[in-house]
């Protein structure tokens, strides 16, 4: 069952039927121009997303440049220096508070009592009745009690 195998054979082609080139020139596409604002919509849009891109990216960069700021452990000059901030404000603390209590324990105690302004004379119109300053109106008397007499 063996086959011959032949090849395929071309002829000698006819160039006459050939044609390479024509002789007329081909009819250009007509295409709508693009309008230009598309292009400049596209391009703002793609320099707003860059744009917002890099503040993220900066502000991504920041907050680790602040983390690890923070989460360093502090150097000896820096932990000396909070100490004697720290010892500042107590010593402040502890003096403004003396004296607030030394304050409060003369108010308590009556060691500062405030002197009593000198209280005016009665008026032709005003009496005076169990240390309250009356004052005649029409009808009767009104009592004046921010005025003892």
């Amino acid at each position: 069952m063996e086959r011959d195998r032949h090849e395929p054979t071309f002829s000698a082609p006819d160039l006459q039927e050939v044609q390479f080139r024509s002789q007329r020139q081909r009819a250009p596409r007509h295409s709508e121009p693009q309008s230009p604002w598309l292009y400049i919509i596209g391009g703002a849009a793609l320099l707003i997303a860059i744009a917002m891109g890099l503040i993220e990216w900066n502000a991504r960069r920041q907050a680790a440049a602040m983390t690890r700021e923070l989460m360093r452990p502090a150097t000896p000059e820096e932990q000396a220096e909070l100490k004697r901030q720290t010892d500042a404000w107590e010593r402040k603390m502890q003096s403004e508070t003396a004296a607030e209590m030394e304050q409060m324990r003369r108010q308590v105690w009556g060691e500062g009592r405030m002197a009593v302004p000198p209280r005016r004379p009665l008026n032709r119109d005003e009496r005076c009745i169990d240390g309250r300053r009356l004052q005649r109106i029409e009808g009767g008397w009104r009592d004046l009690p921010s005025d003892p007499c």
